[in-house]
């Protein structure tokens, strides 16, 4: 199948959500033996030869380009599992945003507490109304987070 880049990434783009989590996490891939003395495809178009690129690094997933045509020529089942790993890339991704978010921090309880001893030996800032002081200073750090 020859395909030119913009419309390989756009069918990727469009693809991956139809695997399911599952399906991406149990997918293993494993490079082929004897790769690297494979024959040289010459681009269909322009006749030059074609490069051989792993798809995202991987050398299970091998594509052939024409870097001056910017065509792209998949072999048998290099788009499904070009699909398939783009889909557990991104369900990683998706993964790792939903733990950052659960595992959000109070930063401004952290700064609060941090700040508590060099608050207490400054206290005529706030002439000996410390708790107010603390309310204040609190409230400012929150609105600066937002």
């Amino acid at each position: 199948m020859l395909l030119a880049h913009p419309d390989l990434v756009q069918i990727l783009d469009a693809s991956w959500r139809a695997v399911s989590e599952k399906q991406a996490e149990e997918t293993q891939f494993r490079a082929r033996e004897g790769w690297q003395q494979e024959v040289v495809l010459r681009c269909p178009d322009c006749r030059h030869a074609m490069e051989k690129y792993g798809y995202m690094g991987l050398a299970s997933i091998l594509i052939d380009r024409c870097d001056r045509c910017i065509l792209v020529w998949l072999d048998t089942d290099e788009l499904q599992n070009m699909v398939l790993a783009l889909a557990k890339t991104n369900y990683h991704s998706q993964q790792a945003i939903r733990e950052a978010q659960n595992t959000k921090l109070d930063f401004v309880t952290h700064a609060m507490q941090a700040a508590a001893p060099y608050v207490c030996s400054v206290n005529w800032l706030f002439r000996d109304n410390l708790p107010e002081g603390l309310a204040v200073a609190q409230t400012l750090l929150r609105l600066f987070m937002k």
